[in-house]
């Protein structure tokens, strides 16, 4: 009878500890729940955040790019602007320089002929130096390099280079400032596609008396789009209207 008892007692125990088991992990699965809606409410906040930080940055880069793109432009302008002036004034000094040899060389033709063309080229290498000196802006003298860059790379577009025999040896480049890869790697697609040469190279060399811009020597082919060329083509136009 006791050990009846006694096994009464047992389930009565059990059946409690089993009840207040069930209500408690039943109390903590709910604060679980709950604990992990109030978490993946944070994370779609913090997500919505994230988002509209992602697009004010986007909206953000996009106008500070338009902006450079405008600060560009102007500054090319005002490059070309400076440029031009500057080179009105070393053309005036040139053409009254030029006058004075003039009025000398008619009083004895034929003794200053020869000095006279001397002087005439010495000048030309001189009214070149004399803008590069002006120019103390390093972002205006790039800005003044590319556009002789862009000029001559439309050049080379339309320059019919299929006679040209290289003989094995690569295109040369001078340039007072290297290439930039982009503007390099075009100019070497353009004289491929000229002179049907898959993969053509060219090598590159430093040349400061050029000024800006470039020359380019293709087999015996030399296209010359320097600053000091298009100075010293001036001043032979200027000798024939004398």
């Amino acid at each position: 009878m006791w050990i009846f008892g006694f096994v009464l007692i047992q389930i009565i125990v059990f059946g409690a500890v089993l009840y207040f088991y069930k209500k408690i992990t039943a109390g903590e699965t709910e604060n679980t729940v709950q604990r992990l809606g109030a978490v993946y409410e944070d994370l779609i906040k913090k997500q919505k955040d994230l988002s509209e930080k992602l697009e004010a940055a986007e909206q953000e880069y996009q106008a500070k790019k338009e902006e450079a793109a405008q600060i560009a432009d102007k500054l090319a302008n005002q490059a070309m602007d400076e440029t031009r002036k500057k080179e009105e004034v070393i053309l005036k000094k040139a053409r009254a320089e030029a006058e004075d040899i003039l009025a000398k060389a008619h009083a004895s033709k034929d003794q200053l002929s020869k000095e006279l063309e001397v002087e005439a080229n010495r000048k030309v290498v001189d009214f070149s130096a004399e803008i590069l000196k002006q120019i103390h802006d390093e972002q205006l003298k790039i800005l003044l390099h590319k556009h002789f860059i862009k000029s001559f790379l439309e050049r080379a577009k339309k320059s019919d280079l299929a006679s040209v025999e290289l003989h094995g040896q690569k295109p040369v480049l001078r340039t007072p400032i290297l290439l930039e890869k982009e503007d390099k790697d075009q100019l070497q697609r353009v004289l491929s596609e000229q002179l049907k040469i898959p993969g053509l190279q060219i090598d590159e060399v430093a040349d400061e008396t050029l000024v800006a811009g470039v020359a380019l020597q293709v087999g015996t082919l030399v296209l010359d789009g320097s600053f000091a060329n298009a100075i010293r083509e001036a001043a032979d136009a200027y000798k024939e209207e004398v």
